[in-house]
């Protein structure tokens, strides 16, 4: 007798981002803080791993150990509420509805709706899409991704950020660039979106104005709990460290 197959529905999410470096928790931290469902996937072997140790990473003057840095930006993501599989996507292919995608792991699928590639040097994944890759520029034999100005590849729906799109190779430079795109990917399903801002209550009463959409006001108060809760939480981070 054979197993009755598994007629379950896989996990659904509005976005898939592929990669948990710089560049895929940049932008997992803005999905998440403006209502995105958000699946990372990370195998664990992030280019940042090839540096002995971040110096040019703006916030830590004396520089910090990148096993430290990956821990705090995963630390992040997990804070604004992105859901973390350790594990690498071995295809993305097309919903089998034509609306959206499905992201194949080793032992999973999930069904997104937009897909984020933030892997370096990986893109075979996306093969099955028909992603259009290039060789970069550089020597070597490692195939870049193709966008437009705002993160798109030649597949609607999916966008590709840092070190995969030929982005300079510094983590700064990556992290930004995950949230420059994951900025257009907001604008494009929330074009009201103004800014994930927080600022003081009463800040736009200035401008007698609305609050606008994105935007968070806090009193005086939270903004004390607020700082003196970061205080503690990195203290607490780097101390155990030391």
């Amino acid at each position: 007798m054979t197993d009755s197959p598994n007629t379950e529905a896989p996990d659904s999410y509005d976005i898939a981002i592929v990669g948990g470096g710089p560049a895929g928790s940049a932008a997992g931290v803005f999905l998440a803080r403006a209502d995105f469902d958000v699946l990372c996937f990370d195998h664990g072997r992030s280019a940042l791993r090839k540096c002995a140790f971040l110096e040019n990473y703006l916030g830590f003057p004396a520089g910090i150990s990148p096993a430290a840095f990956r821990d705090l930006i995963h630390e992040h993501t997990d804070a604004v509420g992105c859901d973390r599989v350790e594990t690498a996507v071995e295809r993305i292919s097309k919903h089998p509805s034509g609306d959206g995608f499905r992201v194949h792991s080793r032992d999973e699928a999930f069904d997104v709706r937009y897909v984020l590639a933030t892997s370096w040097a990986e893109t075979d994944y996306l093969s099955p899409l028909g992603v259009e890759t290039v060789q970069e520029d550089h020597p070597g034999d490692v195939e870049v991704v193709v966008t437009d100005d705002d993160g798109e590849t030649t597949v609607d729906g999916v966008y590709a950020a840092g070190r995969i799109t030929e982005t300079y190779h510094q983590a700064l430079v990556n992290a930004g660039d995950g949230a420059r795109v994951a900025r257009s990917i907001i604008e494009r399903e929330r074009p009201d979106y103004y800014n994930d801002w927080v600022v003081p209550e009463g800040y736009y009463d200035q401008f007698d104005r609305a609050v606008p959409e994105g935007v968070e006001e806090i009193t005086h108060d939270e903004r004390r709990e607020r700082e003196q809760r970061a205080t503690r939480e990195l203290a607490a981070f780097f101390s155990d460290r030391v």
